[in-house]
């Protein structure tokens, strides 16, 4: 008979607390790599004529990397059998190879080291959050998804939102100096975050030896579409948001190639617009709250999608910058409730509570996916745009970007509604040890 293990569960404010400081700042720093420290990194070594080919090659390559490092990653995590903890390692692990390898980025000297650099702090980031996740889908009761994803989907638009009014406020600033508080402001708190939980543990655990246990794990590695088809539509609805989303790394070459901004405007305007991130932070808490109390989510993601289409081609049209401020506020509301919503119903149709973090990389890892193929894309269909309508080609790129969150909403139509059958992973709080070490 197989042995029972007892999941262990982390007192739930104190889980909130380091699953927000986790996410926030390793997630985080990622994202406020794209609004302008890494491109002008990329103009310091090549200069500003050939920073959009430079970008669009330096990010597609990082993107892709981080794509096939995070599908591994989730299964290393998984299968990281240590008394410390599976999760509270990485936390602590993921935020030093961060560390090392955004200081890397900072003093790159040639285009391959800053590359390598921003592959490799993607993944080890990408394992902080990652691991931040997982231990909220192995420990959070089903009916509070709602409001947990709600409160640590505020995280990264939280810690984004300081990061753009600090880089405003310090806008003279050297590019490295920024990142250096980036570096230290992430590593604290994930040593905090480590500290805060209570994590599960399999160090006694050996697994056995088995013939073609390689070929078992490439095999289930991807949830059956057979047994699991939501899992399969819910990661298509992310994939095409976040194709939709990944156009905001573009946006500082947009103000240059638009409207033809310096260095220190383009950071002033992210300084303007960085409020905007508490109307996402907002969103997501009401759609959160919201979604437990009506227990309805398909609504609010399929609502979400369509606002980040409008703004899309609001973008689109608008040469003028009062117009795109104002989107940016609709965007990021539009944002936050279908970040919110949609990892609450992510947590829903996870197919099993054991291998959540391979589970979970592969749906968060649409967000790589995404950009890997937008900043590929991005020159191409920019010069599609110049050759159609003309002026900067960016109408064309932005109306792609609203197409890819119309299919979003579409994709999540295909999704049962929660309370409509019964979650694939209900509270497994009593789990057979063998299912967790072979």
């Amino acid at each position: 008979m197989a042995e029972i293990y007892q999941w262990k569960k982390t007192p739930y404010l104190n889980l909130i607390i380091a699953a927000f400081l986790g996410v926030g700042t390793s997630v985080g720093a990622i994202v406020i790599l794209n609004f302008g420290l890494i491109q002008f990194n990329i103009i310091r070594l090549v200069g500003p004529d050939r920073v959009t080919a430079v970008f669009g090659t330096a990010s597609g390559i990082s993107s892709l990397a981080a794509l096939v490092l995070g599908l591994i990653g989730g299964v290393i995590a998984d299968k990281t059998r240590l008394k410390f903890g599976r999760r509270r390692f990485w936390m602590i692990a993921g935020s030093i190879g961060g560390a090392l390898s955004m200081l890397g980025l900072t003093y790159a000297v040639s285009i391959p080291m800053l590359i390598i650099a921003w592959c490799l702090l993607q993944f080890f980031y990408s394992m902080v959050s990652l691991s931040c996740y997982a231990i909220v889908a192995e420990q959070v009761d089903p009916e509070k998804f709602g409001r947990a994803s709600g409160l640590i989907g505020a995280a990264f638009p939280a810690f984004v939102m300081l990061g753009q009014m600090i880089m405003g406020a310090f806008s003279d600033s050297s590019v490295q100096s920024k990142l250096i508080v980036i570096i230290f402001v992430q590593l604290i708190c994930g040593v905090v975050a480590a500290a805060l939980v209570k994590d599960n543990n399999f160090s006694n655990a050996v697994a056995a030896k088995k013939k073609g246990f390689i070929w078992k794990e490439v095999h289930n590695f991807y949830p059956s579409f057979k047994q699991y088809p939501s899992f399969t539509w819910a990661l298509l609805t992310k994939i095409f948001i976040q194709i939709s989303n990944a156009g905001l790394t573009l946006m500082t070459l947009f103000y240059i190639a638009r409207f033809h901004f310096s260095e220190g405007k383009i950071f002033q305007i992210n300084g303007i617009t960085s409020p905007s991130i508490m109307v996402m932070v907002a969103a997501g808490l009401i759609g959160g709250f919201l979604s437990d109390k009506v227990k309805k989510q398909k609504p609010f993601v399929i609502g979400a999608a369509l606002i980040l289409a409008i703004c899309w081609i609001i973008f689109a049209f608008s040469f003028n910058i009062t117009w795109i401020i104002i989107g940016n506020f609709v965007l990021n509301f539009g944002f936050g409730m279908f970040s919110a919503v949609d990892s609450a119903l992510v947590n829903r149709i996870l197919p099993s509570k054991e291998t959540a973090g391979k589970d979970l990389s592969i749906i968060n890892n649409s967000a790589p996916l995404a950009n890997s193929l937008v900043n590929f894309l991005a020159p191409a269909l920019i010069g599609l745009g110049v050759s159609w309508f003309g002026g900067d080609g960016y109408i064309f790129f932005f109306l792609v970007l609203a197409a890819s969150a119309v299919f979003s909403a579409l994709s999540v139509i295909l999704i049962p509604e929660l309370g409509t059958q019964q979650s694939n992973q209900s509270e497994m709080d009593e789990t057979p040890l063998n299912t967790l070490i072979n």
